[in-house]
């Protein structure tokens, strides 16, 4: 067949395995049970944006960009909450006066609407039911059988309610002013104007289905009742500029999936959204992000509308008549093992006092115990630790090109990773049958980080994956079959954080990396006011590397593809959302000079860590490790600005591990410096974090330009 003519494949429509998890595994159950209310027909996502909603109490947010939307349980307001914050609700602290301030957030828990009924009264039954990766469709059911359903989708123009032998009733915890009729957009669609008591402009459509009538009027200040009971009617609210809303009314998301087209360097990707209902433009009303507009193909320009929302934690989100979202990214295709730069017309090359650094750092650091030295008891720590001799591998084997020290090294790399592909370290891991994922055996929600309750898999895994690749490739060209041995333990760890497909019955599609967001969330089985959060941008997309490297050594190209692209995306949002040049728009003025978000949840930023309020801490745990990929994502304008801004000035008073973690960082837009301070004799062992080597530091600063 002409080459031309061949079909695209989407490099989402296979998953990497169907089978079983290895029996290695043993079978568990959670001690978090899934809610009786809740209808799965597969496994449950544990990281995902309405997480919140399967934990605790289940009335925490769910953030959908730009609206809030919650179950509220209080008896005056049973029903489905929802809310907007414009910017200038925006709460900066802790002293909203200074440049920059270390946090800001949106109030949530008023809420504007409670979408209910008169048959709520005495009590409701809130439930989930058709749960996918971005989205679910929300059940509230009244003792008579009568039932409300809200589908709840990242992105979604409007809060749709759908009323099933119900008397709908509205309520506002912050009071109504006035409710008016407007001119309706089509026939069979009611619209009105609701003006609340904080001088909110609200507009609501409703749907009446053929051969029913409803009438809507205030009942004091908080409450606007309904005539009768109706059933299929559609009641959509929203705010904003109001004219293009008309073209969508009637219409409304109740979910979404992801594909995807790669050809040569050049990923084409679509966020398709499922609708029902009909309008005048046959679509509905979607939200975009920054970091979509930004990307999107030119012929998505034609569906542009001017409404735009602050969102939460996302800046300005524009809406879009459309039921599909098509953006491009260029893939970083040619970044492979070996250092890469960003920075233009860098020299490449190593001097020969910088190889004979790097043959005597090797040479010390391969005869270290790995197995010893990565026999702890955590999947973050022990992966930290074998990636940084798995560097130390391939630095002997492809660039000093000693084999007979790369052998030594292999067979000790081999021994230590089986601890672990064998499932026999300190703490196994096992499969969770209750939500359908690979943990921590222990059932202490601490333990490791959190990993029993699924926060910081894509971390923890992620350098695992990536040090497995690296022996798996030294192994093959030694002769060995080693991947064959390995390879059911690594994809079980892929496919926990980022099974393509739902064909995979075992995991949950994509636990960690958020499409409609473009990172991923760390957070895990944690009920949480202001929603998922991650902390790490730069181990986020360090799993995205490893997967990347594994899909090469193993040669599945579709994998690769779809790591290259969750690179590309994250390069693109993470520059908007958590690396913040001084040139960034979309997050407030008075924050950008903290240069990184810190902790960024769906609903706050807040420029700390969760393990200390050290300046290097913040800066650094967005930094580390360091790989090939790194410069791809944090570009050496950013990283000068950055050092000029905030690190120059500390790293010369720091003994520890963040020194050197700071120090390889400075490589990124000078390599020299980097590798002056590697190569310098006022360099000291105890400057390497336990995720790093000489070797490697020393490598890539000259790798880069920084020995020439």
């Amino acid at each position: 067949m002409d080459e031309e003519h061949v079909e695209a494949v989407d490099i989402f429509a296979s998953p990497i395995s169907t089978v079983a998890p290895p029996a290695l595994f043993s079978r568990t159950t959670h001690p978090l049970l899934v809610p009786s209310g809740v209808v799965r027909s597969g496994p449950v996502q544990t990281n995902n944006f309405y997480g919140n909603m399967l934990l605790s109490d289940q009335t925490q947010p769910t953030y959908t960009h730009p609206y809030v939307v919650w179950y509220s349980n209080s008896v005056n307001n049973l029903g489905l909450a929802l809310t907007y914050s414009p910017a200038s609700k925006m709460v900066f602290g802790p002293d909203a006066s200074v440049n920059p301030v270390e946090y800001f957030y949106m109030p949530a828990g008023i809420g504007s609407f409670v979408m209910g009924a008169s048959d709520f009264d005495s009590s409701v039954a809130f439930g989930m039911k058709n749960i996918s990766k971005f989205g679910s469709t929300l059940t509230f059911t009244a003792t008579d059988g009568g039932y409300m359903i809200a589908p709840v989708v990242q992105g979604m123009g409007f809060v749709t309610t759908v009323y099933y032998n119900l008397i709908p009733r509205i309520n506002s915890m912050v009071g109504f002013t006035s409710i008016t009729g407007a001119s309706a957009p089509k026939a069979g669609i009611q619209k009105y104007q609701i003006t609340l008591n904080d001088a909110s402009v609200w507009w609501m459509y409703v749907t009446i289905p053929l051969g029913q009538s409803l009438q809507f009027r205030l009942n004091g200040g908080s409450q606007i009742i309904s005539s009768n009971s109706v059933s299929g009617c559609v009641i959509q609210l929203c705010t904003g500029v109001n004219g293009a809303y008309d073209g969508a009314a009637g219409c409304y998301a109740t979910d979404a999936s992801i594909s995807a087209t790669v050809s040569g360097s050049t990923a084409t990707y679509s966020l398709n959204y499922s609708v029902s209902g009909t309008s005048n433009t046959n679509t509905t009303m979607l939200f975009a992000l920054p970091h979509h507009v930004e990307s999107f193909v030119s012929s998505m320009a034609a569906s542009k509308t001017s409404i735009s929302l602050q969102t939460p934690s996302k800046g300005i989100a524009t809406g879009y008549l459309t039921n599909t979202f098509t953006m491009t990214e260029l893939l970083p295709t040619t970044i492979g093992f070996a250092p890469w730069t960003s920075i233009t017309a860098n020299p490449a090359g190593y001097s020969t006092a910088a190889l004979a650094a790097i043959q005597a750092a090797a040479a010390s650091e391969a005869n270290d115990d790995v197995a010893s030295l990565s026999n702890v008891d955590s999947m973050y720590v022990s992966g930290k630790i074998l990636d940084k001799y798995a560097y130390v591998l391939w630095v002997v084997m492809y660039l000093l090109e000693d084999r007979t020290t790369a052998a030594m090294l292999l067979a000790k790399m081999k021994t230590a990773i089986e601890r672990f592909s064998n499932n026999t370290q300190q703490t196994p891991l096992v499969y969770d049958i209750t939500w359908g994922g690979i943990r921590s055996g222990s059932n202490d929600s601490t333990a490791d980080y959190g990993n029993p309750y699924y926060n910081d898999h894509h971390f923890h895994y992620g350098y695992h994956i990536h040090a497995a690749a690296i022996v798996a490739k030294v192994d093959m060209d030694l002769g060995g079959t080693w991947l064959i041995q390995v390879s059911p333990w690594v994809q079980s760890l892929v496919r926990d954080v980022a099974n393509p497909s739902s064909l995979d019955t075992y995991f949950p599609v994509f636990r960690s990396f958020d499409f409609f967001h473009g990172h991923s969330w760390a957070h895990g089985l944690f009920a949480a006011a202001d929603g998922k959060d991650q902390e790490s941008s730069s181990e986020d997309y360090n799993f995205s590397y490893a997967m990347k490297i594994w899909a090469t050594v193993t040669g599945d190209t579709n994998m690769e593809a779809r790591a290259n692209l969750m690179l590309a995306i994250q390069k693109r949002a993470m520059n908007l959302y958590y690396l913040l040049a001084d040139s960034n728009t979309v997050q407030p003025a008075n924050f950008i000079q903290n240069k990184v978000a810190g902790i960024l949840f769906e609903n706050k930023l807040d420029h700390t860590t969760y393990f200390g309020t050290n300046l290097e801490y913040i800066q650094g745990i967005h930094m580390l490790p360091i790989t090939p990929v790194s410069s791809f994502i944090r570009g050496p304008t950013f990283v000068q600005q950055e050092w000029d801004e905030k690190l120059a000035s500390i790293v010369g008073g720091l003994t520890s591990g963040w020194r050197g973690i700071l120090m390889l960082n400075s490589a990124l837009f000078d390599p020299q410096l980097g590798f002056q301070f590697f190569n310098g004799s006022s360099y000291n062992s105890e400057y390497l974090d336990n995720g790093m080597s000489l070797t490697w530091s020393l490598v890539y600063t000259a790798g880069v330009g920084g020995s020439t």
